[in-house]
């Protein structure tokens, strides 16, 4: 009998496609539990006339919906002559930042601290200058910014978008054998919406973190979680949900 996993992230997204490719004896059921949204900082005209006089000498990108939005008000803006170097949190958003004709030159595992670990083993150039714009979600945590700001860098922290759940949690929540959580948001929605309850047994239907982030939001949660991936990747979310099906 093949499993039935529910995904968090949208089928559209090539993170849907490679899990099913890496699960052929799953079904696997994309079903977003949240929306992103624009947000408006006050501070974001300055930030990008910083960008736009190359005074960044790296633009932080911590996924690839980031990409989407910063792309949109890049749009309204006089056409950059240059563009800073990119660090990516990850394969998903160097993806999308190469794509957007960017050059990623620092990518990380996955995750916030891996990409923190990055920058601290580069070798400081007192020649280039040492700002750095972090545009991103709103619900980010500042564990990075702070890491970087001890680090020496000066960090624009700017707000894109946020999150909010959809209107009505999707059926196949409670029917999955296991469910795939791919980030803190997500999580929070399906607590929200009861899929999850620090009294839900392991057994109900499993959950799977994609990463250290979200699983960190299950245990401030009280969640059970069955397995966290490896990698914040297809391969790693596909390994922790073999481990979680399989008696």
């Amino acid at each position: 009998m093949a499993f039935t996993v529910t995904l968090t992230a949208a089928a559209t997204r090539p993170l849907a496609k490679k899990l099913q490719t890496e699960l052929p004896e799953c079904h696997i059921v994309s079903a977003p539990v949240t929306r992103s949204r624009p947000v408006s900082d006050p501070q974001v005209s300055s930030y990008l006339n910083i960008l736009g006089r190359g005074e960044y000498s790296w633009v932080v990108i911590t996924s690839a919906r980031t990409v989407k939005y910063l792309q949109t008000l890049l749009a309204t803006e006089p056409p950059l002559t240059t563009f800073p170097q990119v660090a990516a949190v990850g394969k998903a958003s160097a993806l999308a930042a190469s794509k957007a004709g960017w050059n990623v030159t620092l990518q990380a595992g996955g995750n916030a601290t891996d990409l923190a670990r990055c920058f601290a083993n580069l070798t400081p150039s007192p020649s280039r200058p040492s700002r750095v714009f972090l545009p991103g979600s709103a619900l980010s945590k500042p564990d990075l910014p702070a890491a970087l700001s001890g680090l020496g860098y000066q960090v624009d922290v700017c707000p894109l978008y946020t999150m909010t759940p959809v209107c009505e949690c999707p059926e196949e929540y409670f029917r999955a054998d296991a469910v795939a959580v791919t980030s803190g948001s997500n999580l929070r929605a399906l607590a929200d919406f009861g899929v999850f309850s620090p009294c839900t047994p392991p057994s109900a239907h499993g959950l799977v973190c994609i990463g250290k982030p979200s699983a960190q939001v299950a245990a401030d949660l009280g969640l059970k979680v069955c397995a966290v991936a490896k990698t914040a990747d297809a391969s790693g979310l596909a390994q922790a949900l073999r481990s979680c099906l399989t008696p």
